[in-house]
């Protein structure tokens, strides 16, 4: 009896033993590959390429350039009361032609006289200077000569004033001479003062003077 409980016992011991290692599940004990992990980023940095934000142009609006006017003679408007006593330049003399010239000038052995001087031919007709005096001045004060440098030292200068259209004063002044004139111009408005050759003198068109005009004053 006891024999056959020790046989019973170890058969119960297997017994115990195989449902443990039933329990195992008799499963592979070998460990599973592990998968490879996902490769960790390259410690190189990729840098996007950076967007240059382009700089905008700035709108120079550049002004364009002030062009300065050549200069020119003026017209000579209308000479008011406060011009009396100064003495006139080619600017004060109504819309004067090309023809004259105002600078410094050698006149009967005076030397630089500022004056408005004009070349005057033979065959050339008169040359004038006009004057708006809108009847503000009661006298026009003025000298003509010749120049010392005038092509011709044999001729004249014939001088004629006109006011309002009608004759105040004409005269010649020949070579070598500054011959100073006085003219009433009261209640005149429109006044000119014409340059020519004497005709009787001039034996052609070769023959020329510079006339000059020195020294205009209204009074």
């Amino acid at each position: 009896m006891v024999v056959g409980r020790r046989v019973g016992g170890a058969l119960l011991t297997l017994a115990v033993l195989g449902a443990a290692t039933g329990c195992g599940g008799g499963g592979d004990t070998s460990s599973s590959p592990l998968s490879s992990s996902s490769a960790a980023p390259s410690s190189e940095e990729t840098t996007s390429p950076a967007t240059s934000s382009s700089a905008r142009p700035t709108a120079t609006s550049s002004a364009p350039a002030t062009t300065t006017a050549p200069a020119t003679t003026t017209s000579g408007g209308p000479l008011g009361t406060e011009d009396a006593g100064r003495r006139l330049t080619l600017a004060d003399f109504f819309q004067p032609r090309p023809d004259w010239t105002e600078q410094r000038y050698d006149i009967a052995g005076q030397q630089d006289l500022q004056g408005i001087g004009v070349e005057v031919g033979g065959c050339s007709s008169a040359f004038e200077l006009e004057m708006r005096l809108q009847n503000n001045f009661d006298q026009l004060e003025f000298s003509v000569g010749q120049a010392d440098d005038s092509a011709a030292s044999d001729q004249e200068v014939v001088v004629e004033v006109i006011g309002n259209n009608a004759q105040i004063d004409i005269r010649t002044v020949p070579f070598n001479q500054l011959q100073p004139f006085t003219v009433p111009v009261d209640g005149v408005n429109a006044l000119k003062i014409q340059v020519t050759l004497n005709e009787e003198l001039a034996t052609g068109c070769s023959d020329s003077v510079t006339a000059v005009l020195v020294d205009a004053k209204v009074r």
